[in-house]
């Protein structure tokens, strides 16, 4: 039998694994995998299968609004007209408003995102029908999250 479970990586988890050793389960029968967490870094679009809630593009385009609409209200006045001034109005504002929210970001980057449970580890025992109730056991004693039972007949 194989029954797998998944712990918080912690020293409730070191005692499970001295506890099956003393039941009789040697080391090569007990297998042991840490996951590692995804780093996520922030980009400039977002999809929408995949959204970091940090938009780089909000304030740009907000000021770009803004500007354009004041390049074209000056350019009535203005040698070259309101096309070519709410254009250039636009893309000065895009990047004021781009340049703030980078600035912002900046400062305010979350230096590790820092969440409430801790990287789990996956271990697997190859143990007998015998000594499959007391391995549940020491799981559960042991605070595993949870586990699953896989008979290799």
């Amino acid at each position: 039998m194989y029954l797998i479970s998944s712990f918080e990586h912690n020293i409730k988890l070191e005692l499970a694994l001295t506890r099956l050793e003393q039941i009789g389960i040697t080391k090569a029968h007990i297998y042991s995998v840490p996951l590692s967490e995804f780093t996520n870094e922030t980009r400039l679009f977002d999809t929408i299968h995949r959204a970091d809630g940090i938009s780089l593009l909000d304030a740009g385009l907000a000021w770009a609004t803004a500007l354009t609409v004041v390049g074209s209200s000056l350019g009535f006045a203005l040698r070259w007209g309101p096309i070519v001034w709410g254009i250039i109005g636009a893309m000065c504002g895009f990047l004021i408003g781009y340049i703030l929210d980078l600035m912002i970001h900046r400062k305010r980057r979350p230096k590790k995102k820092s969440s409430t449970v801790q990287a789990n580890v996956f271990i697997l025992v190859h143990c007998d029908q015998i000594l499959l109730d007391k391995v549940k056991a020491i799981f559960r004693d042991h605070n595993a999250i949870n586990y699953g039972v896989i008979d290799h007949d």
